[in-house]
């Protein structure tokens, strides 16, 4: 088959690169569009994906938004119709679901944010097969018009997909003058997103200085936030594309205002503090329920559960690592889903999935074997 992966964020990479690698191993052809955001091609060009770049994003406000959709599907149009793949593959995409049900081509989509209404209403109505973490009430998925026949709970979270094939490597270590787990990684909030209302002052200005004095890595979305830090003197913050899961790996701690790489650190087995200032996500919500991360977008309480997971680390680190273990690899149900839709035409009706394996984690290559050697050395 040929399928159509559609890539419109920089996570999406990581969640996608190993269904690619193993649809290609299975023979399938696999058509990759994107757009020009975010460094997104920089990391497809670091995996050796061929892609075509179709559109861009709109930026923050809604007129720029309205416009470069609207291009990006018309100039979409014409490349899947030429094209012809035989099935759609997104993660939010506002676009690609409406090219696909437009062209008749059978979808697959994955949505982990519930609080993105708009975007969600240019989605779900028209995918036909809608993935989703079991911790997501469906209720607001269907308000959003997403087809109750065509709904499959995920026992897990999108990051987990993130670690296949992963291996840690310290090269990045080297590149930014870093020690192993002597530095802390930090993400500011998503002020370009069309769900974030938040104030443009990030939490993170405010806890850095309660923070120990020891190196901080942190990934600004922004020219204006990377000025907002560069006050600060322990704060480093990387010019182009870098190994950021070995990066997460080998840190200390991470501290993040956004999602994506709160959830890498935890798929990873890294303490995690999320300081996200507007709604929580269901699945956030669901990580503080299950222990393995906190939440605050108080400044002194940020500081001192730092500290505290900082002297907790070993064992903090071994439960993280126990509780993600049961948990299931969004992944593996994605290539299932596709292998029986190869078969037989059709996806898995609602209702029956087979219920998932604990520990059944396919993107993990040794993981734990690789942290407890270097805990030892």
């Amino acid at each position: 088959m040929k399928i159509w992966v559609d890539i419109t964020n920089a996570p999406h990479v990581h969640f996608f690169k190993g269904v690619i690698r193993e649809l290609e191993k299975a023979g399938h052809e696999v058509l990759i569009t994107t757009r020009e955001f975010d460094g997104l091609t920089g990391i497809l060009d670091m995996y050796g994906f061929d892609y075509y770049v179709v559109g861009r994003h709109g930026g923050a406000t809604l007129e720029g938004k309205l416009i470069a959709g609207t291009e990006r599907m018309y100039r979409l149009s014409k490349l899947i119709i030429e094209e012809k793949p035989d099935l759609a593959l997104y993660k939010h995409s506002a676009e690609a679901p409406r090219v696909a049900f437009g062209l008749q081509i059978p979808s697959i989509g994955f949505v982990d944010n519930e609080t993105a209404v708009a975007q969600n209403k240019l989605i779900l109505p028209y995918t036909k097969l809608l993935l989703f973490p079991k911790a997501i009430d469906a209720y607001d998925l269907l308000r959003c018009g997403a087809d109750p026949n065509g709904m499959r709970p995920v026992n897990g979270f999108s990051e987990l997909a993130h670690l296949y094939g992963f291996k840690p490597e310290r090269k990045v270590l080297g590149e930014l003058g870093l020690k192993r787990n002597g530095y802390i990684v930090m993400r500011t909030e998503p002020v370009k997103a069309n769900y974030f209302n938040g104030p443009e002052k990030s939490v993170l200005e405010d806890v850095i200085p309660l923070l120990p004095d020891i190196p901080i890595v942190l990934f600004p979305r922004t020219p204006e936030q990377r000025e907002r830090f560069e006050r600060f003197d322990n704060v480093i913050m990387p010019e182009r594309p870098v190994d950021s899961l070995s990066l997460l790996y080998y840190a200390r701690l991470m501290i993040g205002a956004g999602g994506t790489m709160n959830r890498e650190a935890i798929a990873l087995g890294t303490p995690t503090i999320s300081t996200y200032p507007g709604r929580l996500l269901a699945v956030t919500k669901w990580l503080v329920e299950k222990g393995v991360k906190f939440h605050s977008t108080d400044p002194v309480k940020v500081a001192t559960m730092a500290e505290r997971m900082i002297e907790m680390n070993g064992s903090y680190r071994a439960y993280i690592r126990g509780t993600v273990s049961g948990f299931e690899n969004p992944m593996d149900v994605i290539l299932k889903e596709i292998e029986t839709y190869e078969e037989f035409g059709s996806f898995t009706p609602a209702g029956m999935e087979e219920p998932s394996e604990a520990g059944n984690l396919g993107g993990y290559v040794g993981l734990n074997e690789g942290r407890n050697e270097e805990e030892h050395n």
